[in-house]
């Protein structure tokens, strides 16, 4: 069973919140060796709290004055291009979420205007009793549906899915009989809707003893002992 979120906020329990710096601090130092470890960086880790007298610096005093004295040989700008502390991480996530907000809102107004198209159309509300700004919008986003359908039409084309120059007839890979003509099919010429230049006409093979079949083109109608085909 995965765990659940923590919420993010001051532990007012004086027990929980040592238990909980114990127990963060050595992840943290695990963290930080791992870091070194597998990407071969350097790093150093040093914790003030008010539970130990001494901070804990990581991986040892001597280690963490060299990484400090590196960082500190660095022009201004690059020591602070990636630097962050309470106040700019509570500034990124403000603008963050403003951004997402804000997203979530243009995506709303689309859906209901939307749900007013939709009602336009099935004669349910009148275009009169739509808000000027409303319906400015609706036309916006009625163009924009048109485009986007034009460039999947194009993307279409362009892979060889659609060929706007195909009749329809064409598409099922052979063509039509003219309105009006009849094609054979058995006995009568019974047309069976396609032009069969190139098929032919199937047969069908008359039972042994049969002496009415002859050469006429109605089928036997009291013949028990062959089948029965009808116009």
């Amino acid at each position: 069973m995965t765990r659940g979120k923590i919420k993010l906020e001051y532990i007012a329990n004086d027990a929980e919140r040592k238990a909980s710096f114990k127990k963060r601090k050595k992840g943290l130092l695990n963290k930080a060796h791992e870091l070194c470890t597998l990407c071969g960086v350097q790093a150093c880790a040093i914790i003030y709290s008010s539970y130990e007298p001494e901070p804990t610096v990581w991986p040892s005093e001597l280690d963490a004055q060299h990484v400090i004295s590196r960082f500190r040989a660095l022009p201004e700008m690059e020591q602070t291009q990636r630097m962050f502390n309470q106040e700019s991480y509570t500034d990124q996530r403000i603008r963050k979420s403003q951004e997402q907000a804000q997203k979530l809102q243009r995506e709303n107004k689309i859906k209901d205007i939307e749900i007013l198209m939709h009602q336009c159309m099935a004669g349910l509300l009148n275009l009169q009793n739509i808000p000027p700004n409303y319906t400015t919008e609706m036309g916006r986003l009625a163009d924009q549906r048109k485009q986007d359908i034009l460039a999947r039409m194009e993307e279409l084309q362009r892979i060889g899915v659609v060929n706007p120059q195909m009749e329809g007839n064409q598409v099922m890979n052979f063509p039509l009989v003219n309105p009006g003509s009849e094609v054979g099919f058995g006995w009568g010429n019974v047309p069976y809707g396609f032009d069969n230049t190139d098929h032919p006409e199937p047969s069908f093979s008359i039972p042994p003893g049969n002496t009415n079949a002859g050469s006429s083109s109605n089928p036997p109608e009291n013949d028990a002992t062959g089948p029965s085909f009808r116009n």
